[in-house]
């Protein structure tokens, strides 16, 4: 996915899919083009920091 379409998302407080997962997008780092994304419905799920090529 495109960093640009990524931020649309989070600005949307729309999910993605990541490993075969809904997750919802909790921040995004626009240096390093990553975004922080956690399983969504977890109430303790740990967030993981991927680049926005690797979400779908």
């Amino acid at each position: 996915m495109k960093f640009k379409r990524l931020k649309a998302l989070y600005d949307a407080d729309a999910g993605v899919h990541y490993e075969g997962k809904l997750c919802e997008i909790i921040s995004i780092n626009e240096l390093k083009k990553t975004a922080q994304v956690a399983e969504a419905g977890q109430m303790f799920a740990i967030p993981d920091e991927v680049k926005a090529s690797e979400l779908e």
